[in-house]
């Protein structure tokens, strides 16, 4: 069993797949690093008085585990799962770092292979930043795992840079997602998708997905950077 004192690093091409570590010095001193921050961030967010004890967490879109190989303490106590499309990092990830981790393959769409209402904690870093048609459907998808007094954490691009990167200001009611670069690979980064507060509150959900069964999904083009939480 891996420990927390001696978690090994993914063979650099994996770990370059969340993120260019172009920083100076060691890459894999970068990947660390920011691991490190993710986790700060996450423990952040979470309420006062939270414990990991017997808790069901989820990394959605954990990569070879940059964020996860930073809770191999907190997975004495809780059962933490990774999910991920890449087969390659997964594969990693479930020789060298599980147990005390847990990982699974996820397609492109929904569902997960996993227990409806069966985890106290979800966060997807870094995943519906790049989400298009099947954005929505994920985020119900993990609505759908979370106990009933789950929380989902998750980061997304939106209004707080539009003006620096899409050169409009932004309009909370006009914008619901919108989506640059479409049809770009994913070994190129993948599609850029920022979506509005509201898109992403439960109710926000529920009727985007009943406007695209409706009429199509709702898109255009344009850019900029947010970060939130449903929960």
């Amino acid at each position: 069993m891996t420990t927390s004192a001696d978690p090994p690093y993914p063979p650099l091409e994996l770990a370059t797949r969340v993120g260019e570590l172009d920083s100076p010095g060691d890459p894999l001193t970068a990947y660390e690093q920011v691991g490190a921050e993710k986790k700060r961030a996450l423990l952040d967010l979470l309420p006062g008085g939270w414990s990991f004890e017997g808790k069901r967490i989820l990394d959605f879109g954990c990569g070879a585990g940059r964020t996860l190989r930073h809770f191999l303490s907190e997975a004495e106590a809780a059962e933490l799962w990774g999910a991920d499309i890449d087969a390659e990092s997964i594969g990693w990830l479930q020789e060298a770092l599980c147990p005390p981790l847990h990982a699974l393959r996820c397609s492109v769409d929904p569902p997960l292979d996993l227990e409806p209402g069966s985890f106290d904690l979800i966060w997807a870093i870094s995943v519906f930043t790049h989400l298009t048609d099947n954005s929505i459907p994920w985020l119900l998808e993990l609505h759908r795992l979370l106990k009933p007094k789950g929380r989902l954490i998750a980061t997304y691009m939106g209004r707080w840079n539009s003006e620096a990167l899409a050169g409009e200001p932004w309009d909370e009611d006009r914008v619901g997602m919108n989506v640059l670069r479409h049809d770009q690979g994913w070994d190129a980064g993948g599609p850029m998708v920022l979506m509005s507060d509201w898109w992403v509150t439960p109710t926000g959900a529920e009727r985007s997905r009943s406007s695209r069964s409706s009429r199509g999904s709702t898109t255009r083009v344009g850019r900029c950077c947010a970060s939130g939480r449903w929960s």
